[in-house]
């Protein structure tokens, strides 16, 4: 392949932030030839890669063969152990050469975009196993143009459409994103998971890395023992002897993180950050419990926590100001991009290349996110966690093959939960078993509230054209070939499969790399480790899962009280926030209506330009309506805060197309 390849330049150790556009196509080709938005990396008759970041460019003999966006950090070996790797190693670039683009995606570790040139021409172009990168792409002018954010395609330069059911996504379920092959404008995709895209002879192709659906084992604890070593070797791959720094919280998962830093690099090498909010005048900080917990484990374990804080009653719409046009090109929006943005904006002024830590996913991982104390309120938290345990066994290989047999629905747990919601309406359970397992899936991934067989109808929002729409575009795209191929024994394997797809691209972690490296930063996370998650995903409902006494995240658990030295007896009490004290706050209420981002909020609502980006087939825009006409005469209605603050974080970022307030 003869190229004209430019210099790559070196990265000082803060230069994180990628932003790539790969070009192919010949017509398309001489329309960016002569764009200099970004600096023309490599350029060809069929290839033009333009961008700046980190990137390695392979090559076998003079002709590059390869481009290599992102991170490595290793490759698992035959025996599923993980080797470190650098890209500016010899076995790094044998590695690219010699295996196939689906090896490449299940061997190596790391976070990344890759670009293999075949013999014939061809080009083939993958993320890493988990798809923690996003790539873009818009097919037009005989061509396609990929890229690792909205701003790079051509995509506004016409009319822009939505995609509703996309829409639909981002107002509904938690993460305020679409799922992760989907954006809000139609005619913009972006690669899925295990995705392997294809240019041959001008034309665009698709295949599938096949995910791994491991059956549940029986774990010893030799297996404690094993889960140990491997967490504890995903950290220490990741740490840097310049430092690190963990975004801590008072939870197990971030804690765990400042304790085993220590053990690995010193105390002297570990520091902790943490925000103190106060969202609004009348409730002041609201954790409390959380900073007080925090600083305390720091003590323990002799680092400095450092407070950053986090003023929203005083300030807040300058950060939307700042990194505005950065989150709608990325399509983040909530309140933990907000955070990070703080958390990282501090950090930028007072770091020079530590390694940061976030202990995100754990929950997912471990218990499907049912552990953050939340199931039924309580006063004894272990009662609170034992019924976190209660849902999640609802989505275990148990309470599963119960559903085949009708047995469910004279289920104690999930009677009992049942009845805290109320009346509600719940789908009929099908006669089918992949019907009846796209339900569960369904009811997990593509529901607001998490509850085997909760109905779309409880949710006002959209029109019964909406809901059938929702269902069938999601449904068919990631739902029914999983509901096709699990069984009670990988079932497990297929939730933490599919959260790739759902949560874990959503606004709480995608975010956390995104925002992190758009000021500099390089964020780490070590429960995203592909040994780790084959691990959980053959974990037994009985360590953690189910209702037998073991704790939430077991493994964990067991590792903090037998492998490193872990304040364990600080792990009582309150556990973060107001919330768990007094059920009747709420985060987003307190954002929306009291803090300083309800001036502007405000402002983009008595604009009503949601009614350009929602369709009224799709939408109930008169429920829309009536659900900001309460926020604008200050009405705080307990039944539209969830629908109304999805619709605040959306306004707040906007999206391409939007009108401007005036």
């Amino acid at each position: 392949m003869k190229g004209f390849l430019e210099k790559v330049s070196g990265f000082s150790g803060k230069e994180f932030l990628m932003r790539f556009r790969i070009i192919l196509g010949k017509n398309l080709i001489q329309q960016y030839a002569y764009n200099r938005e970004l600096p023309t990396v490599f350029s060809c008759a069929d290839c033009l890669i333009q961008g700046e970041g980190p990137m390695a460019v392979i090559k076998q003999k003079t002709e590059p063969r390869a481009f290599f966006i992102g991170r490595i950090i290793g490759r698992r070996g035959k025996s599923g152990q993980l080797f470190g790797l650098s890209t500016t190693g010899k076995e790094f670039h044998q590695v690219i050469l010699t295996r196939t683009v689906e090896q490449c995606v299940t061997e190596l570790e790391g976070r990344f975009i890759l670009i293999r040139v075949k013999d014939n021409g061809a080009y083939e172009i993958c993320c890493d196993r988990f798809g923690q990168l996003d790539l873009y792409y818009q097919s037009v002018g005989g061509g396609v143009v990929f890229a690792t954010d909205l701003s790079l395609l051509p995509f506004q330069n016409g009319k822009i459409k939505y995609d509703q059911a996309s829409v639909v996504h981002s107002l509904y379920v938690y993460g305020f994103r679409p799922p992760k092959r989907h954006t809000l404008y139609e005619g913009v995709r972006r690669l899925g998971v295990g995705d392997v895209a294809t240019w041959c002879d001008s034309r665009l192709g698709f295949h599938q890395v096949p995910p791994i659906a491991l059956p549940t084992q029986e774990y010893n604890k030799k297996d404690l023992v094993r889960y140990s070593e491997m967490l504890l070797d995903s950290i220490a791959k990741r740490s840097s002897p310049k430092g690190n720094i963990v975004f801590l919280s008072s939870g197990w998962d971030s804690t765990s993180l400042l304790a085993s830093l220590v053990k690995i690099r010193g105390k002297k090498n570990v520091k902790g950050v943490i925000g103190r909010f106060n969202f609004s005048e009348r409730t002041g900080i609201n954790n409390p419990f959380e900073i007080k917990r925090a600083q305390a484990v720091a003590d323990y374990v002799g680092v400095k926590l450092n407070i950053v804080e986090i003023d929203y009653w005083r300030r807040g719409p300058d950060i939307v100001e700042k990194i505005g046009g950065f989150l709608r090109s990325h399509m983040l929006s909530g309140m933990s991009l907000f955070h990070w943005a703080r958390l990282s904006e501090y950090l930028a002024k007072r770091t020079d290349g530590e390694a940061l830590f976030s202990g995100e996913i754990s929950d997912g991982a471990h218990n499907l996110g049912f552990s953050q104390f939340l199931t039924l309120f309580h006063p004894v938290h272990d009662f609170r966690e034992y019924s976190d345990k209660m849902l999640c066994y609802l989505f275990g290989p148990t309470f599963f093959k119960s559903i085949s047999t009708g047995k469910f629905k004279d289920d104690l747990v999930f009677n009992l939960i049942k009845n805290k919601f109320g009346e509600k309406i719940y789908d009929e359970p099908a006669k089918d078993p992949a019907d009846c397992a796209r339900q569960l899936l369904s009811s997990f991934f593509l529901r607001d509230n998490r509850f085997p067989f909760w109905s779309l109808r409880n949710n006002k929002m959209m029109t019964e054209h909406g809901r059938a729409l929702y269902s069938d575009v999601f449904e068919n795209e990631y739902i029914k070939q999983p509901a096709q191929q699990v069984t009670p024994e990988t079932l497990y394997s297929w939730f933490l499969h599919l959260y790739n797809s759902f949560h874990w691209q959503g606004g709480t972690v995608s975010s956390l790399n995104s925002v992190t490296e758009h000021f500099g930063l390089q964020m780490n996370l070590p429960f995203y480790d592909s040994r780790l998650h084959e691990f959980l995903a053959a974990m037994p409902e009985s360590w953690g899962r189910g209702l037998e006494i073991k704790p939430t995240k077991y493994p964990l658990k067991w590792m903090l009280e037998n492998r490193i030295d872990y304040p364990w007896h600080l792990q009582v009490g309150p556990h973060s926030y107001l919330y768990d004290v007094d059920p009747n706050f709420n985060h987003a209420a307190e954002f929306i209506f009291r803090s300083a981002f309800a001036p502007a909020i405000r402002k983009m609502l008595e604009q009503r330009s949601f009614e350009d980006i929602l369709s009224r087939e799709v939408f109930d825009l008169d429920y829309f309506h009536r659900v900001v006409d309460h926020y604008l005469r200050g009405d705080e209605i307990v039944a539209e805060r969830t629908d109304l603050s999805a619709l605040c974080f959306l306004s707040l970022t906007g999206w391409y197309g939007q009108k401007a307030a005036v």
